[in-house]
C-alpha cells in the first residue's frame, strides 16, 4: 500500500505497521483534489469548502482501511449547484485494459429517500439531484462499488457518509395549545407556578434548537406578577403582593423563540391562565358589636335572631364559612348557635324553655372565626378581636294554671261512704304563685268512675264505694287525673294526678274454689282450695276445721294440711 498526499500542504509519512499518517490539516476546497486513500478504492471530496476543518486524527486506521469522514450538504438547499459533490475512484483505474463501472447503493439511491443521488458510472462522480430534510434524514449512508465488466467487485466497497447540515427551518412547538396553573395568594417570591414545555425539531444541542422563553404580556398588568426562566420555562411569582381579593386570575402570553431568543430566531406564542388560590387572610366581621333580641317564656326550639357576617375570602369555602361560639352566658344550656352555610349567618336558637319568673334577661358573649385556620399574615390581628354582646330579653306570658305539686296523694279506706269528700286539689297561678282564679275543674281520667270533681272548688268526693279488691287497684293504689282549665282565650289547661291509697278492710269471707266434689266409694281423700278477695293480712293463710254437720261427720273425716290455702279431707 502506497500513501501519498497530492497537496503541498500535506506530507505523508510511513509508519512501522505499514499505515500512514498525514501531517497538517485537511482543508477541503472547491475543486480540490485531496484524496483520502482507502484499500484501493478511495474518495475525492469535491464541490466546496466544508464548514469545519478535519484534524488528522479524523482518519482512523482500522484493519488496514480508512474510515472516511462524512461529506456534508445543507438541508433545504439546492446542493446540485455544487455537483459533483464527491468522486470515488479505484487505483486500478490507471491499469491498461481495465474497464471499471462505478455504482452506489444505500440511502438516496436504493433506500428512501429515493432518487436523491446519481453516480457517473465511468468517472465515479457523485451528484445530488434533490433537496434533503435533515429532520427526516440527518445522515445518509451510501456504499460505493468499482465493478469489472462481469459486475464483480474490483475493490472492497467503500462506505460513504453524507451529513445533512441543519438550517433553522423549524419553530418551537409547545407541548400543549395552552397552559394553566395556580398559586396561593401572599405566597413567597419565587414560588413555582408551573413549567412550560416546548421543543424544536432542528438539530439538538445547536443554536437552532436552543429555545428561550419570555413573557410578552400580562393581564391585568398593574404589576409584574410573574417571571419566567429563559432556559427552563419555569414560571414563578415575582412579588409578594398577589391578592386574590383584588385579582383572582392572570392571563399571560408567553413566547418561545429558538436561536436562544436572538432576533433571527423563529418564535411561537402560547397563552397561560394562572388562578390565584384563596388563603384565609380576612377575618369575618359583623356590622355591629352588640345585638339585642327577645323571646317569650315557656317556649323552645325557636329562632331568636340571625347575625350577618361579612368575609372577603372566597365564598362557600372554609376560608369564608363562619364558625360561631358562645363563650359565656349560656351556662344553663338554653341557646344554640349555628351557621347557615348558604348565607353565612349565625343563627341563635332557643332550645330550652325559660321561665320569666326565674330569668328575665340573659347576656351572651359570642366569638366568630372561620372553619379554616387563619393565614400567618393576620395572626396578630386575630388576637385583637373581641367577643360581640347579645342581650336576650325574656317576655312574660300570661301563663295557665299549674298544679303544685303535680301529684296529690289521698289516703282512705274501703269504708268511706258515697258523696264523702276525700280531698281537694286546686291549681295555682304561675305568675302570682297564688290559687288560680277563673278556673274550671274537671275529671281527666277515672277508669273506675269512682270520683266526683267539683268544677269550682276542686273538691274530690266519692261517686261509689272504694273497693280494694278492684282490678283497677294496683298494690292498693288507684290513680286518676284532674284538669284545671282557664276561662280566658285561648284556654290553658293543667293536669294533676290524684293517687288514692286504699286501706284494705276484712270485708270478704274465704270461699271454696270448688264447693262441690263428687267422689267414689274407694276415695281416700279430697283436696280443697280456698281463696279470699281481701289482701294480707285480711286474706290467707287460712285455718281449716270440720263442722260436725250432719252429726258424727267429724268422726269420719280428718283434715290434712297442705299449705295456707289448700288442705285435704282424709277419710278415716
Amino acid at each position: 500500500l502506497t500513501a501519498a498526499a497530492v497537496d503541498p500542504e500535506f506530507r505523508a509519512r510511513k509508519v512501522q505497521d505499514g499505515g500512514c499518517t498525514m501531517a497538517g490539516y485537511l482543508g477541503l476546497w472547491i475543486l480540490s483534489s485531496y484524496v483520502i486513500f482507502g484499500n484501493g478504492l478511495h474518495l475525492e471530496i469535491l464541490g466546496g469548502r466544508h464548514e469545519q476543518v478535519l484534524h488528522q486524527k479524523s482518519l482512523i486506521r482500522q484493519k488496514r482501511e480508512w474510515i472516511v469522514p462524512p461529506s456534508m450538504i445543507w438541508e433545504e438547499r439546492d446542493n446540485s449547484q455544487k455537483n459533483p459533490i464527491a468522486k470515488i475512484r479505484s487505483d486500478k483505474d490507471v491499469e491498461r485494459g481495465v474497464i471499471i463501472t462505478y455504482t452506489i447503493s444505500g440511502q438516496g439511491v436504493t433506500e428512501p429517500p429515493y432518487h436523491l443521488f446519481v453516480i457517473n458510472g465511468k468517472t465515479g462522480e457523485l451528484n445530488i439531484t434533490g433537496i434533503v430534510d435533515r429532520e427526516q434524514t440527518p445522515m445518509l449512508h451510501l456504499r460505493g462499488y468499482a465493478l469489472n465488466q462481469r459486475g464483480e467487485n474490483l475493490e472492497r466497497p467503500l462506505d460513504l457518509r453524507i451529513k445533512v447540515l441543519d438550517v433553522n427551518d423549524n419553530s418551537p412547538v409547545f407541548s400543549q395549545t395552552s397552559f394553566s396553573g395556580s398559586v396561593e395568594e401572599l405566597c413567597e417570591v419565587g414560588t413555582l407556578v408551573l413549567k412550560i414545555n416546548a421543543t424544536d425539531a432542528d438539530e439538538p444541542n445547536t443554536i437552532n434548537s436552543k429555545i428561550a422563553f419570555r413573557i410578552i404580556s400580562q393581564e391585568p398588568n398593574d404589576l409584574n406578577a410573574f417571571v419566567i426562566n429563559k432556559a427552563t420555562g419555569e414560571v414563578r411569582t415575582a412579588t409578594f403582593q398577589l391578592d386574590r381579593e383584588i385579582h383572582n386570575s392572570y392571563s399571560l402570553v408567553v413566547e418561545a423563540k429558538d436561536c436562544d431568543g436572538e432576533e433571527r430566531g423563529n418564535a411561537q406564542v402560547t397563552s397561560l391562565q394562572i388562578k390565584i388560590l384563596d388563603v384565609n387572610d380576612n377575618i369575618p366581621k359583623l356590622n355591629r358589636t352588640a345585638y339585642e333580641g327577645s323571646v317569650k317564656e315557656n317556649i323552645a326550639n325557636v329562632e331568636i335572631m340571625r347575625l350577618d357576617v361579612f368575609d372577603d375570602d372566597e365564598q362557600f369555602t372554609d376560608n369564608w364559612l363562619a364558625n360561631f361560639m358562645i363563650v359565656s352566658g349560656n351556662e344553663g344550656g338554653y341557646f344554640r348557635i349555628e351557621t347557615d352555610s348558604q348565607t353565612n349567618q349565625g343563627i341563635i336558637t332557643l332550645i330550652k324553655e325559660i321561665n320569666y319568673e326565674e330569668l328575665r334577661t340573659m347576656d351572651l358573649k359570642i366569638v366568630v372565626s372561620n372553619k379554616a385556620a387563619y393565614h400567618k399574615s393576620i395572626i396578630h390581628q386575630v388576637s385583637q378581636v373581641k367577643p360581640i354582646s347579645v342581650k336576650i330579653n325574656v317576655e312574660n306570658v300570661r301563663e295557665g294554671p299549674v298544679f303544685k305539686p303535680q301529684t296529690l296523694v289521698i289516703k282512705t279506706t274501703e269504708t268511706m261512704k258515697i258523696n264523702q269528700i276525700i280531698g281537694s286539689f286546686q291549681a295555682y297561678d304561675e305568675d302570682t304563685q297564688k290559687i288560680a282564679q277563673r278556673i274550671t275543674y274537671a275529671k281527666g281520667s277515672d277508669i273506675a268512675n269512682w270520683l266526683i270533681i267539683n268544677a269550682k272548688t276542686a273538691e274530690i268526693s266519692l261517686r261509689k264505694v272504694l273497693d280494694y279488691e278492684s282490678p283497677y287497684v294496683i298494690n292498693g293504689t288507684y290513680t286518676a287525673t284532674i284538669l284545671a282549665i282557664s276561662t280566658d282565650y285561648p284556654p290553658k289547661t293543667a293536669t294533676g294526678t290524684i293517687v288514692i291509697q286504699i286501706e284494705d278492710k276484712n270485708d270478704h269471707c274465704p270461699i271454696l274454689v270448688t264447693p262441690k266434689t263428687n267422689v267414689c266409694t274407694d276415695t281416700k281423700y279430697i283436696n280443697i282450695t280456698v281463696e279470699d278477695r281481701d289482701r294480707p293480712p285480711n286474706g290467707g293463710p287460712f285455718t281449716f276445721m270440720i263442722i260436725d254437720e250432719p252429726e258424727r261427720m267429724s268422726d269420719k273425716w280428718r283434715i290434712g294440711h297442705i299449705d295456707g290455702s289448700r288442705a285435704q279431707f282424709i277419710l278415716q
